[in-house]
C-alpha cells in the first residue's frame, strides 16, 4: 500500500441537516496536490462518464472504469476508492444494472465527502 496520503476519519458533518454523511479526511503530502487534484478531478469525469454509459447499457466502458479505478486508487493512496473499481468492474461484467447503480451512489457519496489537506 502507498503512503502517499492516510485516512484520518470523520472530520465533521458536511451539513446540519438530518442524515448527513461526515465529511472524510485524508492528509496528502503537500508535494502531491496537483497530481491529488488532477485524479480526484478525472475520477469524477470517470464517473459521469460511467452514468451515462450505464443509461445507455454501455457494460463495457463501465468495466473499463472499473479496472482502471481498481488499479489507481490505492496507488493514490485511495484504497476504498479501488474498492469501489473492483466492484463496479465485477457488476459490469455481470451486467447487474442494479449493483451498478448503488456502486455508482456509492463512489459519488464517497468523492463528495472527501476532503483533502496537505502537509
Amino acid at each position: 500500500m502507498n503512503n502517499m496520503s492516510t485516512l484520518t476519519g470523520t472530520a465533521h458533518n458536511l451539513s446540519t441537516l438530518p442524515g448527513a454523511l461526515p465529511a472524510l479526511t485524508v492528509m496528502v503530502e503537500k508535494d502531491l496536490e496537483v497530481l491529488v487534484h488532477r485524479f480526484l478531478a478525472r475520477k469524477r469525469a470517470d464517473l459521469e462518464r460511467a452514468r451515462a454509459a450505464l443509461a445507455t447499457g454501455d457494460f463495457e466502458t463501465i468495466r473499463r472504469i472499473g479496472h482502471d479505478l481498481k488499479g489507481a486508487g490505492e496507488g493514490f493512496g485511495f484504497p476504498e476508492l479501488s474498492a469501489f473499481g473492483a466492484a463496479l468492474e465485477r457488476a459490469a461484467v455481470l451486467h447487474n444494472e442494479r449493483a451498478l447503480g448503488d456502486e455508482l451512489v456509492a463512489v459519488d457519496q464517497f468523492l463528495s465527502r472527501l476532503r483533502i489537506t496537505f502537509k
